[in-house]
């Protein structure tokens, strides 16, 4: 019993952090503050670059001969 009981609760807590984290920037940029300009940017310049970082782990491994 104490078993299920844990599960639940490991499993509320992973629930409740992973909601806080998606709805922290609504709360930190919400308002009439200006956006900073790094987050735009970050917006513009980290799709590229996870994608770049992506392709060189999956042929970090691979021989070209």
């Amino acid at each position: 019993m104490n078993n299920i009981i844990y599960v639940l609760a490991m499993i509320l807590i992973i629930a409740l952090v992973t909601a806080a984290l998606r709805f922290a920037p609504f709360f930190i940029f919400s308002g009439n503050k200006p956006v900073p300009e790094f987050i735009p940017y970050l917006g513009r310049v980290l799709p590229y670059s996870i994608m770049a970082m992506l392709v060189v782990y999956c042929l970090k491994t691979t021989s070209i001969i």
